[in-house]
């Protein structure tokens, strides 16, 4: 079947919201419910990212301009209704997201803003390739639960400790390969079946692994014009925003 990827614009305004609840999925992933004002947010694609700012309470909404010098992280949504927002999220090393996760209690104040914008699938695939590390669970999730009933969708995902591996569940024919590291990852990529039709490819995790990623999508017979591949992250580089 023929799909494309279709950009779409959002109107997702700023937000005030404050921590419902945070739940442990492994030892080092943390499940954190917000509440707040979001009968108007809207998430279209399996992708999208908002921006979580770590700022004092008394700080406005309004003012989101002028919050650029506050601490913030990018996470995808994992799922929302009119008054609860959800995300998942790796708790690793020092840093603004990991710290906030890791002290976030019931009350803790914050402010989300966008997402800004949508790459939306029209159409299905044939075939799913999807692959990352724990910061794109949330997008290989979201990607896994729109597959046809029966299409072939193989999934490798980087968990450096087996305590941290966690469920995917997908209509389609689902084959979840667990690796313990980044060249694992792009060895299973280069190992990739090449299957018949028209097949889609998510890839994200640590910024190194884009070139041989799209390399070995390429080999595969992957289309990288309807293909997501991305950095999520950047070693060393603390403040890196991965592409939109």
């Amino acid at each position: 079947m023929v799909f494309s990827l279709v950009r779409t614009p959002l109107p997702n305004g700023p937000r005030r919201v404050a921590v419902r609840s945070v739940d442990a999925l492994t030892p080092t992933y943390l499940r954190i419910a917000l509440e707040g004002d979001f009968a108007d947010f809207e998430s279209r694609g399996a992708d999208d990212h908002l921006r979580l700012f770590f700022v004092p309470d008394d700080v406005d909404a309004a003012e989101l301009a002028e919050l650029r010098p506050f601490p913030s992280r990018e996470y995808t949504p994992v799922s929302w209704s009119a008054d609860e927002l959800t995300l998942d999220v790796v708790v690793h090393g020092e840093g603004p997201g990991s710290n906030w996760a890791a002290s976030a209690t019931p009350g803790n104040g914050a402010m989300v803003g966008g997402p800004r914008g949508s790459q939306v699938l029209d159409g299905r695939p044939d075939h799913w390739l999807l692959a990352g590390d724990r910061t794109a669970l949330p997008a290989i999730r979201r990607f896994a639960a729109q597959a046809a009933s029966g299409v072939p969708v193989d999934v490798v995902v980087i968990a450096e400790d087996p305590a941290d591996e966690q469920a995917i569940s997908s209509p389609g024919d689902l084959r979840v390969t667990w690796v313990r590291d980044l060249d694992a990852l792009i060895a299973a990529l280069g190992a990739a079946p090449h299957r018949d039709g028209d097949g889609f490819a998510f890839v994200a995790a640590e910024q190194s692994v884009v070139k041989p990623a799209r390399a070995a999508l390429v080999a595969a017979g992957f289309d990288l014009e309807r293909s997501i591949v991305k950095g999520y992250w950047k070693r060393g580089e603390a403040e890196y925003h991965a592409p939109h």
